[in-house]
């Protein structure tokens, strides 16, 4: 016995709102893809939309309409996925249904997704930024201690909020850093980042018994939201024009300088605290040429931080 896709289509859309309780958005999103779908498919079978019959699709008419959807009509990676996503769920159902005795989406792979580039910021970007905070206030000297510790320890922003006076040894020349999943790193300190700590240590007035390492005004340990605004409001006054720059393209910038100056991809995994190297591997895809033209090493990004 045959079963027609519209009947089909029907009971599907009953399961996603009694069995799946979707909300009717997320329901019409995965009609409206279906009966494009089938609409495209009857054609090619030079049948009507009516009398589709769902035994009757094939894997080759899937793989021909996402060709279709990405060559002819321009769809981008992320609407192509959503858009198989749905046709794998509807076959699927029909299976369990006992529709179909296997699903033809079987061996359809989703399309790749572009590699976003990591936003980062370029010398004379960086050097403005770190210019931007007031030096003749404590907080000032605060604010850039942290801006220069994000972008040359390439710290997460819960790391830095997380970090204690304790954890740096400036004997060591080193910042121990508590990651994901509490795992501890060392993290070497250059030039800038001692002299821009050891000038916020000198300055920092802490409630009683705190430890945290960047405390705001009361003494108390920053949160990760105040950061995000001292960063914006950083970002605003260097007149950075690069979208949505948040304390994690700092963090950016400090991979994407070492992947500039050859550091290996293991090391660079290592002083991020990546799990895997394939979050890593995302600094592989930058212009080497133009980074190596645009970025000079850390330790001398901002011609010496010290006396400034």
């Amino acid at each position: 016995m045959a079963h027609l896709f519209v009947d089909s289509l029907k009971r599907f859309e009953t399961w996603l709102r009694v069995e799946k309780n979707l909300s009717p958005k997320t329901r019409d999103a995965y009609v409206y893809d279906l009966n494009r779908f089938a609409e495209f498919t009857a054609r090619l079978q030079k049948t009507t939309q009516e009398g589709l019959c769902v035994e009757a699709v094939t894997t080759e008419e899937i793989r021909e309409y996402i060709r279709y959807l990405r060559e002819d009509l321009d769809y981008r990676a992320t609407t192509l996925a959503r858009t198989l996503s749905s046709i794998r769920v509807f076959f699927d159902f029909c299976v369990e249904q006992q529709q179909l005795g296997a699903t033809p989406c079987a061996g359809i792979q989703n399309p790749r997704q572009p590699k976003k580039l990591p936003v980062y910021l370029v010398q004379n970007e960086l050097k403005r930024l770190f210019d931007a905070p007031d030096l003749s206030s404590p907080l000032g000297i605060r604010d850039r201690a942290m801006l220069v510790l994000m972008a040359f320890c390439g710290m997460r922003l819960q790391e830095l909020v997380g970090l204690n006076v304790a954890d740096a040894d400036f004997d060591g020349q080193t910042i121990k850093v508590l990651g994901k999943g509490s795992k501890e790193r060392l993290i070497p300190m250059n030039a800038d980042v001692e002299a821009a700590l050891r000038e916020w240590l000198a300055r920092r007035v802490p409630a009683e018994g705190e430890r945290a390492m960047f405390v705001n005004r009361f003494g108390h340990r920053l949160s990760g939201r105040m950061v995000e605004k001292i960063v914006d409001k950083y970002v605003a006054v260097a007149g950075i024009a690069k979208a949505s720059l948040s304390p994690h393209k700092l963090r950016h910038t400090f991979a994407t300088m070492l992947h500039a100056n050859d550091v290996d991809l293991v090391e660079i995994q290592t002083l991020l605290g990546h799990s895997s190297i394939a979050t890593t591997q995302i600094y592989t895809h930058t212009n080497k040429a133009r980074l190596q033209e645009a970025v000079e090493r850390a330790s001398i990004l901002t011609g010496g931080m010290t006396g400034t």
